[in-house]
């Protein structure tokens, strides 16, 4: 039984990957048998824990699968990403009920995971995908909703601020085919980005900014992972925030129309 948000969530989000799966397997042989590994590990976890609490499986883990076996080296050990991917989806998403439930996205954690576990592979790098392969998945993420406006613009508002006051090209954090996908897919899940208007333009603000600092110490791309990390730890605090201070402002203008 698939959930009924299939076509309108799950499918648009795995459609938009074909074309940055197929650049990239053109020179990464290993590529279909990561995937395939991938899906394995992923909808293994996930039959398992809709099993134990009587749900149905979706698409939105295909998703997740192709996206670690895009982002991580062809180096990869196999064995390695078993175990990242498991620790990724069981405690970044199956033990809070599954998607839409969670507070940390799963890629992001696999990713944080392998890269702090495993430092003699290049996780931290990112694969080189020219821009115009995530390009698509732009136009298809921004429109069905699956990337809200807000925290990608903040996202980018934060890269190319923070990189221009550090003395570096402001657009060459953008320029990355890899790194737009990470922001699409991972920084702007609109499941841990916020759910406020004004939280998801923080937490874009907040995590290109900081993203932006930490890639002064290595690679954009790690640096953007654990920059998404912390601030979807935040996020729901931000969130907090953000409605208190409506709250406070909704509460101002009722006593003025009151007394005025």
């Amino acid at each position: 039984m698939m959930r009924p948000g299939l076509f309108r969530d799950d499918l648009p989000a795995l459609l938009a990957l074909l074309i940055p799966v197929i650049w990239r397997a053109q020179g990464d042989p290993w590529l279909g048998p990561r995937l395939a590994l991938c899906l394995i590990v992923v909808f293994g976890w996930q039959a398992l824990f809709a099993r134990l609490r009587g749900q149905g499986l979706s698409l939105h883990g295909a998703a997740t699968a192709a996206l670690v076996a895009l982002f991580v080296p062809d180096t990869a050990p196999h064995w390695q990403l078993v175990i990242g991917l498991s620790f990724g989806v069981v405690l970044g998403e199956a033990v809070f009920g599954g998607r839409g439930r969670s507070f940390v996205q799963p890629v992001v954690l696999t990713l944080a995971f392998l890269i702090f576990s495993f430092a003699d592979q290049p996780y931290r790098a990112g694969p080189e995908l020219p821009l115009w392969t995530a390009l698509p998945a732009v136009v298809v993420l921004i429109a069905t909703g699956q990337a809200p406006v807000g925290t990608v613009l903040g996202a980018a508002a934060g890269l190319a601020g923070l990189s221009w006051l550090t003395g570096t090209d402001p657009l060459a954090p953008l320029m990355s085919g890899a790194l737009v996908l990470a922001v699409l897919y991972l920084t702007a899940d609109p499941v841990t980005s916020g759910a406020t208007a004004a939280g998801r333009w923080i937490c874009g603000l907040l995590a290109g900014g900081t993203a932006a600092l930490f890639a002064t110490a290595g690679p954009a791309f790690g640096a953007l992972v654990f920059a998404t990390l912390l601030t979807s730890v935040f996020a729901p605090l931000i969130d907090h925030l953000a409605l208190a201070v409506q709250v406070a402002r909704l509460r101002r203008r009722e006593r003025r129309l009151r007394h005025g």
